[in-house]
């Protein structure tokens, strides 16, 4: 009764850590095993023909589940792992697209209207935008551009407040001749290195070129600044408020000097 745990022993010893091939003498004491059992199913008279039979089964299938065992451990490997083990194959790692920056929308129409009381102008502008009419006559002999400031009127958009903005301001040109007066805030530190002509409502005067937005005017004695400020800080926002968008403003101007108060 001891040839079967013998035996078990040693498959076990070499399934554990053992080689792929049996050693001789190991591969020798399972046969004489093998074959002892064999020849001990075979004697006596109380051995039945149904029992040799089960016997030779059973052998043949313990060499058949040594076999598989073998050749299982050579595909397999002694870890269970299939294949020699090899480092997994990386994922790849999709890099997400930026997405496209929109494209400026258009400006909006000019449905509101301002008139100031206090430099004789009335002009349109965008819904939504916010006014400041002028509490003080302009009185510096050029115009200084400080938002906000009481000598001119503003009307800016609220979310970009000083980066966005018309301004509008007159007063009267005294002893210039108009050709002058014009001349003169264009040389400002306001005004623009380039001109051309233009007429708003009647009155003659000069626009800012290559992206200046400044209008200097004169009717009846009086001089008129108007001005579309974009800031340079976000470009795209105030991209649609271009030279065409300010010539819609300039269309929609009209200017009355007999009510401008000094």
């Amino acid at each position: 009764m001891s040839a079967p745990r013998d035996l078990d022993g040693l498959l076990r010893t070499f399934l554990k850590e053992g080689p792929l091939e049996l050693p001789d003498p190991s591969y020798d004491q399972v046969r004489d095993r093998m074959e002892h059992a064999r020849q001990r199913a075979f004697i006596g008279s109380w051995r039945t023909p149904d029992m040799n039979r089960f016997l030779t089964y059973g052998l043949g299938a313990a060499a058949v589940v040594i076999i598989a065992l073998l050749v299982g451990s050579q595909l397999f490997g002694r870890d269970g792992n299939v294949g020699s083990g090899g480092e997994p194959t990386p994922t790849a790692v999709t890099t997400p697209t930026a997405e496209p920056t929109p494209s400026p929308a258009s400006a909006p129409p000019l449905t509101q209207s301002f008139t100031s009381t206090l430099h004789g102008i009335t002009l349109s502008y965008p819904e939504g935008w916010t006014a400041q009419a002028a509490t003080e006559p302009w009185t510096d002999s050029t115009f200084p551009l400080e938002f906000g400031e009481p000598h001119a009127d503003w009307l800016a958009d609220p979310s970009l407040t000083y980066n966005l903005f018309l301004t509008v301001a007159s007063q009267p040109i005294g002893d210039s001749t108009p050709e002058d007066w014009v001349a003169e805030q264009m040389a400002s530190g306001e005004g623009c290195a380039s001109t051309e002509p233009i007429v708003v409502d009647g009155a003659t005067g000069l626009i800012g070129a290559n992206g200046c937005n400044v209008v200097v005017v004169t009717t009846a004695g009086r001089g008129y600044w108007i001005q579309l400020y974009t800031s340079r800080d976000d470009p795209a926002a105030v991209a649609p408020y271009d030279r065409a968008w300010f010539e819609e403003v300039l269309a929609s101007v009209q200017l009355h000097p007999e009510d401008a108060v000094d």
